[in-house]
């Protein structure tokens, strides 16, 4: 019996090397919120180009522009390159819902006025409205596409430029 006992031990105890410790793929990791993904782009190109970005919304449309940009209610990514036909971006951005997703081009010298949206994140095509966006606490979402139709702009709702050059020049302050 107890050669037994001996050899059913000696068979166990190398499968029990950690005890009750969970698996590491159980252990939730803290990801900076946010999302990201590849802006496509189609159609020709603007001949002047300013900036290019991807901005994210709480509302839709903003109710108060001015309060949702101070309030940190609208994001936006780093500058994207022109005249590319795909790039990836990245928007550190709060957990919640983000309304209105964009890709906004500056077309002019003008940083308060010269902004017009050329991509809108939708995931219908069968209308023009935007796909809002929930982040979860501690993740940042991938695979957030958008392409952009210079031919074929999405609806511009509401005053566009004045959202996105305030957002900037608050932007360059902090720099």
């Amino acid at each position: 019996m107890r050669k037994i006992f001996l050899g059913v031990l000696i068979f166990l105890l190398p499968s029990c090397d950690h005890g009750l410790k969970p698996s590491e793929t159980s252990v939730p990791i803290y990801e900076e919120p946010g999302f990201g993904g590849t802006v496509y782009f189609k159609g020709a190109w603007p001949d002047t180009i300013y900036d290019l970005r991807v901005v994210a919304f709480r509302n839709y449309p903003p109710r108060d522009i001015i309060t949702e940009v101070m309030g940190g209610k609208a994001k936006f990514s780093q500058s994207l390159p022109k005249r590319v036909d795909s790039t990836k971006y990245e928007v550190l951005a709060d957990t919640g819902k983000w309304e209105y997703i964009v890709v906004a081009l500056q077309y002019g010298a003008n940083i308060f006025s010269d902004w017009k949206a050329i991509g809108v994140y939708d995931t219908t095509e069968q209308d023009t409205i935007p796909t809002p966006l929930y982040i979860p606490y501690g993740k940042f979402i991938r695979g957030i596409n958008i392409t952009c139709d210079f031919d074929n702009p999405p609806p511009q709702p509401f005053k566009f430029s004045e959202i996105i050059g305030f957002l900037i020049a608050k932007q360059n302050l902090k720099d």
